[in-house]
C-alpha cells in the first residue's frame, strides 16, 4: 500500500487474487519470489489476462511441467522475461555472433558475480529473496537461470550439462554462493560458466573461442574485443613479424609471431532500458500477436531442465571430508 500510495497509482492491490478478479487489466507481470510465481499466474491467465513471468519459471521443474498444461490451454500470451534478450550490450553480442566472424565456434566461457550486500543496499540482504532457500534463492535461479538461457539463445540447445554448487565465502544466507557448471550444445559447442554472490567489484564477461580467434566481451568496459588470426598471425620471416609497431608473442623464440592485442570496439550499455525493451516487445505481443522470440513456457522449462539434468549439488569441504 505505501508502495502505490509513493508512485501516486489511481488503483492498487494487496491480494492477486482480488486484482485478477477485479482490476480489468488485460496484462500483468508476475515479479514476485521465484517460489510463488505459479499461483498469482493461474489466478492472472484463469481471468482472461496475459502474463509477463520473471525469470525463473518456478523453483520446481515438475511444478513447471504442471502449470505447463495450464498455460497451453489458455490462447493468452505467456512470456518469460529472459531479459538479457532484450539489453543492448547482449544484442550486439548476439548479432556479431550471427555474422560468424571467426568462423566455427568451438567454446565459451562466462564469468561473472556480484556481491550480495550491494545487490540492494538499503536493505538487509539476509531477507533479500535471493539469500532463502525457501524463496527460492541462490546463486543457481537467481543469476545462472540468465545465463543458461544466453547460452541456449547464443549456441544453441544443450545436450549435456554438468556443475556443482558451493558455499565458499561467509554471507548469511542459507543458500549456495557460488555456481560452476560446464555444458555442452547439440551444435557441439562447449561452455564454461562460474557465478557467484561473492565479487566485490561486480564482473560480468563473455569470451568466444573459435576457429579464427576469439571474441570478448567486457560488460564493465564497454567493450567487444576481437582477435583475428588471419590478421594478426605472422610467419616467422614477415617481416610484421619484427615490426616494433606491434606488440607480438611468440610460443618458441624463433617461431610464428602474434600480435597480441585485439581490435576493441565500443559496446553501449543497457540500465533500465533492457526491461522497458522487454515490457515493449510483450506488449506488442498483446496488442498485435507475432512471434515470441522463442520466449514462451518452454524457454522457461528448458532452463529448469537444465539445473535438473546438471547434477548439480551442494560441493562444501565438510561434504567432501566425510
Amino acid at each position: 500500500m505505501e508502495f502505490g500510495k509513493s508512485i501516486g497509482v489511481s488503483k492498487y492491490f494487496t491480494n492477486f487474487e482480488k486484482a485478477a478478479k477485479t482490476s480489468g487489466a488485460d496484462a500483468a507481470v508476475v515479479a514476485t519470489p521465484s517460489n510463488a510465481h505459479i499461483e498469482p499466474a493461474c489466478a492472472l491467465l484463469s481471468k482472461g489476462i496475459h502474463v509477463l513471468m520473471e525469470k525463473p519459471l518456478c523453483a520446481s521443474l515438475s511444478e513447471a511441467l504442471a502449470f505447463r498444461s495450464v498455460v497451453k490451454k489458455t490462447n493468452l500470451v505467456f512470456m518469460m522475461a529472459h531479459t538479457y534478450r532484450f539489453r543492448s550490450e547482449w544484442v550486439a553480442v548476439k548479432n556479431m555472433l550471427d555474422g560468424k566472424p571467426l568462423g566455427k565456434v568451438y567454446s565459451a566461457e562466462f564469468t561473472g558475480g556480484w556481491y550480495l550486500p550491494d545487490w540492494h543496499v538499503r536493505e538487509d540482504y539476509r531477507h533479500e529473496y535471493a539469500a532463502k532457500k525457501r524463496l527460492g534463492g541462490g546463486v543457481l535461479l537467481t543469476s545462472l537461470s540468465h545465463l543458461l538461457d544466453v547460452a541456449v539463445w547464443l549456441f544453441g540447445d544443450i545436450k549435456k550439462i554438468r556443475g556443482a554448487k558451493m558455499r565458499l565465502g561467509d554471507l548469511e544466507i542459507d543458500v549456495e554462493d557460488a555456481v560452476m557448471c560446464t555444458l555442452q550444445t547439440a551444435s557441439g559447442v562447449a561452455v564454461n560458466i562460474l557465478e557467484d554472490f561473492l565479487h566485490r567489484c561486480p564482473r560480468r564477461q563473455l569470451r568466444i573461442n573459435a576457429e579464427h580467434g576469439y571474441l570478448e566481451a567486457d560488460f564493465n568496459r564497454k567493450t567487444m574485443s576481437i582477435w583475428d588470426e588471419r590478421k594478426k598471425r605472422f610467419h616467422p620471416d614477415d617481416p610484421e613479424a619484427n615490426s616494433p609497431s606491434r606488440s607480438c608473442l611468440r610460443i618458441l623464440e624463433d617461431g610464428v609471431a602474434y600480435e597480441a592485442n585485439p581490435d576493441v570496439i565500443p559496446i553501449s550499455y543497457s540500465g533500465n532500458d533492457g526491461y522497458m525493451n522487454e515490457l515493449k516487445y510483450f506488449m506488442d505481443i498483446v496488442t498485435s500477436p507475432k512471434q515470441l522470440l522463442d520466449l514462451d513456457i518452454d524457454a522457461g522449462i528448458r532452463v529448469l531442465e537444465a539445473i535438473n539434468a546438471s547434477g548439480i549439488d551442494d560441493w562444501t569441504l565438510e561434504k567432501k571430508r566425510h
